[in-house]
């Protein structure tokens, strides 16, 4: 069953591009990730999305690849940046609940950054606001998840 962020092994491992600092690593796109690239932050990934839409499997198949890729990272919570989501439907949404259930169980956090009005309405109006910090930038969006934890 798939569990993002959850502790398995994995037979892949992201490929380091910089490290700045001791805490702060990234990794390009892996082969298989066409949706975001990755940054880690300490004990946070920080996803910035690629793409304009999210909808159907076609878009849970690339969810479910990103969280993949952001366990094989280590990483117990996320911020997803939505900065080029201009829409994402139901069951795209569902596979988010789904994953911060997951991160939820395994002592993680999901923060949402850059919304753009329409998906930023999408979660107002199903009350997911509530459930998933919703911030104008990274930064508060990491202490959004370290004041949660």
């Amino acid at each position: 069953m798939w569990t993002p962020f959850s502790r398995r092994k994995h037979p892949r491992s992201p490929k380091a591009r910089t490290a700045s600092r001791s805490d702060r690593l990234a990794w390009a796109p892996t082969a298989g990730n066409t949706i975001a690239t990755i940054d880690r932050i300490g004990p946070t990934a920080v996803a910035t999305l690629t793409v304009t839409a999210l909808a159907t499997s076609h878009g849970v198949g690339l969810l479910m690849e990103l969280f993949d890729d952001v366990s094989q990272s280590g990483a117990r919570s996320l911020v997803l940046d939505l900065q080029n989501l201009e829409f994402m439907d139901s069951v795209c949404l569902g596979c988010l609940v789904q994953a911060l259930n997951h991160a939820v169980q395994d002592g993680g956090r999901i923060a949402l950054v850059n919304t753009d009005s329409n998906v930023q309405e999408l979660f107002r109006m199903t009350q997911l606001d509530r459930l998933f910090p919703v911030c104008h930038d990274v930064p508060s969006a990491l202490t959004a998840i370290e004041r949660a934890a």
